[in-house]
């Protein structure tokens, strides 16, 4: 019988998980491939960024909206790899900085002791909304095999990925 009802929950937490997920699916593209506003917005927005490789991705996101994305994989200098993603219409809707685990902000690291021990963050990334002009933190933690993300807002706080605005794909 507790065999029973541990697998009927297990599965009702696979189901409730598996439709609050972003599915991606994309491909790297040529630069003729990519629209002319979009390329213009990349212009204005990252004229001295280098672009290592343009992608189409066609997302569905945690509410079963769907859309597509143009997302220009930059090299800044030094800095590890950047990408900004845009709607098919030019409109620049974040930029996301990766970092390794050495990297992370020394503001999350209390928070990630605390909440999250036995596990190893392995990098994350600082993404910038551009409507909103909010800001998040996702953070990889991997503990074993099992790799979880946990988000915060720009003032460390934790934010539950479901609370996340609804158009994003991170």
């Amino acid at each position: 019988m507790k065999n029973s009802v541990f697998l009927a929950i297990a599965g009702l937490t696979f189901l409730v998980s598996k439709g609050q997920t972003t599915t991606f699916e994309g491909r790297i593209i040529s630069e003729e491939e990519v629209p002319e506003m979009v390329l213009n917005a990349q212009v204005n927005h990252f004229a001295d960024a280098k672009i290592v490789r343009w992608k189409r991705q066609h997302s569905k996101g945690r509410v079963g909206n769907s859309f597509i994305r143009y997302v220009a994989v930059m090299k800044e200098g030094k800095r590890p790899l950047s990408n900004a993603r845009y709607s098919s219409e030019g409109e620049i809707l974040y930029y996301t900085e990766y970092y390794g685990h050495k990297s992370i902000p020394d503001f999350l690291r209390p928070d990630l002791q605390q909440n999250f021990a036995g596990h190893r963050a392995t990098g994350g990334t600082h993404v910038r909304l551009y409507t909103t002009k909010k800001e998040y933190y996702r953070i990889r933690l991997k503990k074993g095999s099992t790799v979880t993300y946990v988000f915060y807002d720009k003032n460390g706080n934790q934010v539950d990925r479901n609370q996340l605005p609804k158009d994003t794909d991170f």
